[in-house]
This record gives structure tokens, C-alpha cells and sequence, in this order.
């Protein structure tokens, strides 16, 4: 198989810090060589799956004493030759390896780059990346990988198919045959409608946490809203402008969904609260979801904002006491009377964009429930086209992910260099 990239790429795949030991990965074609010169070992001797003691040196000095063990291709994480480079964690000697590694060819990988490798080279699926990445939510109670979703996700399948065969073999024999066969059919759906139901809660699970940014003009009510979704009091609420600056964050599950909420400073503010507002707007990135909230809401988000946010919900603030906006695209919303509250938490703890793996199960369960309603209305051949709906979903899921390329992208964003 050939990797997906020439270039060879190189990463601490260890914490940072001084510790007994470190872990510097290196994959792609020619990563065998190349170790090879740095270790000044004999020609092919990291070829296939080796192990092999030995010093790392800089012009004929030594740099540090190592083991280093490859894989060849087809056999590694990435699918690539790759060499883990096992050295002692002192943060000076690591910082020379990659150094010196760099200068022989190789470059720093990107986050999650060798997730990437391996997923593009078929190593991988793409809902064990997004199982891989939910390791490293620290807001997760998540300690081993096991591909357990993969594995629910095939068992769901094998479900669809079988009742699926089931309408389409009975069909042929007419509506009377199908009506003996009730209780059999029954009994199928409810145990699929279960799975499709625990697969969907499964899906949320492990789906990267959702963040989602409080923005707007000084004194619109921002930290006081903070406080209401997320029952605290962990933002400093006051009248004078400028208040928030340094903002504050919070996890809380909404309808079921892990949500990051973030308080953020006023992006009209000058000073400490323009350069804080900034700072924000420049970490946006695609997946970030921004709370747009402006007295009646006379004020629009900038172009900069709406450039680099994923999805921007609109509210009009302080509906309890402004003259509220006509369009139905901004929501009113009173942290004083409630108003909008309920309907801004339904929105917020939705996932955004039909690419993602929470919505394709909830696609999935959907498709099961209205094939079921159509059994019951003796429409069995639109019930049987419903479930062929939801078993190529099933299939595209545990293959390349065509339908769940936005929980994919977000859960790489998300690894560490060295992933």
C-alpha cells in the first residue's frame, strides 16, 4: 500500500515536560533510512518489524542513547513505515532529535496528522478516528479504546438487513403471508428500534464536545446569559462596560449534549477589551458555533465573525425590556423572564451540519421508526426501501465516512501533534 503523502513526518508523541521517557514518532516512506543515518546503523537494518539499541548522533557526538522500533509498511499506526524513537524525556535531548530529524528531511506533523496518515491509507475507519479522539476529551469518562462503536454500528446493520430480507422475501407472498407473520416482525423491530435508539445515544457520546461562543457588543447581557444556561454564577456580571475580558468557560450537557459554553468580552470594547475580543475571534475556527446576542438585536455580526464561525444563531437580548426585532431569524430572549431560554438550549444542542455522525444515527433510528409506521399502514414495499435507506447510512459510517465528514475533520482538529 502507498501512503498517502512522500514527505516523512516526525512528532513528540509524549507530553511535554522532563519525564523518564519520551516517544518521538516518525512515519512515511523513507523513515527506515533515515533513522538509520542519525543511528549510524548498518543499511537495511529497520527493515520490517525491528527492534534495535543504539545512540543517536550530531557530528560524531552523541545526542542521546535510544531504542528505536519500526514497522513496515502495511503492519504500522499509519500504515507507513514508521519508527518510534523510545529516548530519555529530557526536554533538551528531545528538542535536539526533532532537530536533527528536521535537518535530515523530515518535518514537524501537523495535529492529529498521523490519524490522518491512517485513515487515509485505510487503517482506520472513519468512527474509530472519531472514537479515538473522544480519548482525549478530559470531560469523558473514557479509558480505553475498545471500537466498541464500530461494533455496535455493524451490529445495528446486521439488524436492518435482516428486517429488511424479512419484508422483501415476505413481500412476494402477499399481504396475507405478512399479516401471519405479525408477531416475527414485531418482535424484530423492537429490538432494532432499540439498537438504532442506543447507537444514536452512543453517537452523541463520543462526538467532540461542541463549543459554543457568547458574542456581541459590550453590555448586552452576555455573562448574565452564561450564567443562565449554565445554572452558575462563574461570570462577573455588572453594568460597566468592559466587565468581561478575560471571559469564562464552562461543560454542561444540554438535551443530552456535551456542550463547551464560553462568556467572551464585548468585540465593540477598546483597549484590553478590543485586544481580548480579537484574541477570540482570531481562535475561531470552522466548528465554533457563536451566540450573537444584541439589544433588540440592532446589531450584526461582523464579517470577520461570520468568516471564521461554523454556524451563528442570532438573538435579540433583553427582549423583556427592548422593542423586539421583526424578522423571525433572530430569536428574542430574556434572561430576566425567561423568554427564548428553552428554545435556545433545543438549538444549541444540536449538532450542526448533516456531516456529522450524531446526525446520520439519529437519519438511521429515524428511517427504522417510519418503516415500522409503514409495516402498520401495510405499505411494505416504501418499509422495506427505508430500511435500505438506513443500512447504506450503517455501511457508509464504518467505511470512508462520506456522511460523517464533519465529526471526522472536527475529532483530527482536535488530536495532539503527536496523533
Amino acid at each position: 500500500m502507498d501512503s498517502i503523502s512522500p514527505e516523512i513526518i516526525c512528532a513528540v508523541a509524549t507530553p511535554e515536560g522532563t519525564s523518564a521517557l519520551s516517544v518521538i514518532r516518525v512515519s512515511g516512506k523513507g523513515s527506515f533510512q533515515l533513522i538509520e543515518k542519525i543511528m549510524s546503523l548498518k543499511k537495511n537494518r529497520l527493515r520490517g518489524m525491528r527492534r534495535k539499541v543504539g545512540r543517536i548522533f550530531e557530528g560524531g557526538r552523541t545526542v542521546d542513547e535510544v531504542v528505536a522500533v519500526s514497522w513496515p509498511e502495511g503492519k504500522s499506526f499509519t500504515a507507513e513505515e514508521m519508527v518510534e524513537i523510545i529516548c530519555h524525556g529530557i526536554p533538551g535531548s528531545v528538542r535536539a532529535i526533532i532537530e536533527i530529524l528536521i535537518k535530515e528531511g523530515a518535518r514537524r506533523a501537523e495535529p492529529g496528522e498521523f490519524a490522518r496518515r491512517a485513515f487515509g491509507n485505510g487503517r482506520l475507519s472513519a468512527v474509530q478516528i472519531i472514537a479515538l479522539a473522544a480519548l482525549w476529551d478530559t470531560e469523558k469518562d473514557r479509558s480505553v479504546f475498545t471500537g466498541e462503536t464500530e461494533k455496535n454500528c455493524r451490529k445495528l446493520m446486521r439488524e436492518i438487513e435482516k428486517a429488511r430480507e424479512m419484508i422483501e422475501g415476505n413481500i412476494e407472498f402477499g399481504e396475507t403471508h405478512l399479516n401471519e407473520e405479525d408477531e416475527s416482525i414485531q418482535n424484530v423491530f423492537t429490538e432494532l428500534m432499540t439498537s438504532a435508539k442506543d447507537f444514536r445515544e452512543e453517537a452523541a457520546s463520543i462526538e467532540k464536545s461542541s463549543r459554543v461562543m457568547i458574542m456581541g457588543p459590550i453590555n448586552s447581557g452576555k455573562s448574565t446569559l452564561f450564567n443562565v444556561l449554565t445554572g452558575k454564577s462563574g461570570a462577573l456580571v455588572s453594568d460597566e462596560p468592559g466587565t468581561t475580558r478575560d471571559g469564562s468557560s464552562c461543560f454542561l450537557e444540554v438535551r443530552g449534549r456535551r456542550i463547551q459554553l464560553c462568556d467572551t468580552a464585548g468585540n465593540d470594547g477598546i483597549g484590553l477589551d478590543r485586544t481580548a475580543s480579537e484574541a477570540v475571534i482570531n481562535g475561531l475556527h470552522g466548528t465554533d458555533r457563536i451566540i450573537w446576542m444584541s439589544e433588540g438585536g440592532r446589531t450584526a455580526p461582523t464579517e470577520k465573525i461570520r468568516e471564521k464561525a461554523g454556524e451563528i444563531i442570532e438573538i435579540a437580548a433583553k427582549s423583556d425590556l427592548k422593542n423586539k426585532p421583526e424578522t423571525e431569524q433572530i430569536l428574542n430572549v430574556s434572561s430576566v423572564s425567561g423568554e427564548g431560554i428553552e428554545e435556545l438550549r433545543e438549538i444549541i444542542s444540536r449538532v450542526p451540519g448533516s456531516m456529522s455522525l450524531s446526525c446520520a444515527a439519529k437519519r438511521i433510528e429515524e428511517s427504522v421508526k417510519e418503516s415500522y409506521n409503514f409495516i402498520s399502514l401495510k405499505e411494505y414495499d416504501l418499509a422495506a426501501e427505508l430500511l435500505s435507506e438506513a443500512e447504506i447510512e450503517a455501511r457508509r459510517i464504518i467505511g470512508r465516512g462520506e456522511n460523517i465528514q464533519l465529526s471526522v475533520e472536527r475529532a483530527l482538529a482536535g488530536m495532539c501533534v503527536g496523533k
